[in-house]
């Protein structure tokens, strides 16, 4: 990243302030980094400006918001040496497709997102030189009073570049976390940590959707245990074919963080009832995906991701 700019700081771009860019952009600001908060909601960009940004619960904290802007296009106007994209996976395209024409070739994108393959979309356009992956393990909900609840963060955070003029970015992006505790570790091949975290979310979050119930609501009953098991280990046989090795014991791992998230509703369940587009097609629907490659059969994720489809494309 370029630090030497007016004043002095890295300057980051976080397209996206739902739960994941806020928590993320408070402890970037946090760090003295300079962030430009972006997202299309008026109304929560004009909250974060009057009120900053304000975490509670497993994360306390309150961070005052200076930069902020309504879209993507309007980061043209920062000189950006990173961006980081927040905003749910079935939104990634049309972002991606406004930053094409807003960044310049100094600018570093990555993705901050859920699902597999977020960031070979990304490189398809700035190229593998100017793409970064961060796997994030916390989790929160959007309050009314647009404040986020941090319902839980098991550290670490990953982050990695796909090709080697992105490797200071990542390190120095790392570090300004590290500094505000919120812990993140720079690899060299992030992809074991995109599959880990992809089966976690693909085991809870639809079959949460599809109950309305919270992630503690499914983890404290048998046949809710059962059904995850299943997914995990299906999702598994998937990864091993394609050379992901997730380590032994993984879907006891498995079992054992889900049934820490405790009442959080996954963004998921959140998308269903606001009837908005969900990730199932990054979630579960890649890794139906992957076992059509490689020939695993994937019933489980293929039933769940068709009846996440069922629900957010309503019948006309």
């Amino acid at each position: 990243m370029n630090e030497k700019n007016e004043s002095g700081a890295v300057r980051i771009g976080v397209v996206g302030m739902g739960p994941v860019g806020s928590i993320l952009s408070a402890h970037l600001l946090e760090s003295g980094a300079y962030v430009v908060s972006c997202d299309i909601s008026q109304t929560r960009i004009e909250s974060i400006k009057t009120k900053g940004i304000c975490l509670t619960h497993t994360i306390e904290k309150e961070v005052p918001v200076m930069d902020t802007c309504l879209s993507a296009a309007k980061l043209r106007e920062y000189d950006l040496d990173l961006v980081a994209v927040s905003v749910k996976t079935p939104y990634l395209k049309s972002v991606l497709a406004e930053l094409e024409e807003t960044l310049t070739e100094k600018t570093f994108v990555m993705s901050s997102q859920n699902g597999l393959d977020n960031e070979a979309e990304i490189a398809k356009i700035f190229g593998a030189d100017r793409t970064l992956r961060m796997v994030i393990n916390y989790a929160g909900n959007l309050n009314n009073d647009g404040s986020v609840q941090v319902t839980f963060f098991n550290p670490p955070n990953y982050v990695a570049a796909l090709g080697p003029k992105g490797v200071d970015t990542g390190n120095q992006f790392a570090e300004l976390l590290n500094a505000v505790s919120l812990q993140t570790i720079v690899l060299d091949d992030i992809r074991p940590h995109s599959w880990e975290k992809t089966i976690l979310n693909a085991a809870l979050s639809p079959v949460s959707a599809l109950s309305r119930r919270t992630m503690k609501g499914i983890m404290e009953t048998d046949w809710g245990v059962t059904l995850v098991e299943n997914i995990v280990n299906e999702s598994i046989a998937v990864a091993e074919a394609e050379g992901i090795d997730l380590g032994e014991g993984f879907t006891q791992h498995c079992i054992q963080y889900l049934k820490g998230g405790g009442r959080h509703k996954p963004s998921m369940l959140i998308d269903i009832e606001k009837n908005l587009p969900t990730e199932i097609d990054y979630l579960n629907g890649r890794i139906v995906e992957y076992g059509k490659k490689h020939s695993v059969p994937t019933p489980v994720n293929r039933t769940i991701t068709t009846l996440i489809n069922l629900l957010e494309r309503k019948p006309e």
